[in-house]
């Protein structure tokens, strides 16, 4: 499968995407490529991640349940996770 927009290394993103690498890599080990992606547009990306915390903080699931969904529901899409 061929991606639609190339994910950008972190050496062609613009630097006020790099904390958001930074942020990848710490968590995950790697970046994320929907971050490579919405590094085009870090007004955007910053925007996402702000809206991605406040429904991790208010969420009523518990946070296992939310990781293997979130998991499961990128299986379905062909998105690695």
């Amino acid at each position: 499968m061929t991606d639609r927009i190339k994910p950008l290394q972190r050496e062609e993103a613009h630097t006020d995407a790099q904390p958001f690498f930074d942020q990848d890599e710490k968590y995950f080990g790697l970046v994320l490529n929907p971050t490579r992606v919405m590094a085009y547009r870090p007004p955007i990306l910053a925007a996402a991640r702000g809206l991605s915390r406040s429904v991790a903080k208010d969420a009523t699931l518990p946070a296992g349940l939310r990781a293997m969904m979130c998991v499961r529901i990128a299986s379905l899409v062909g998105c690695p996770f």
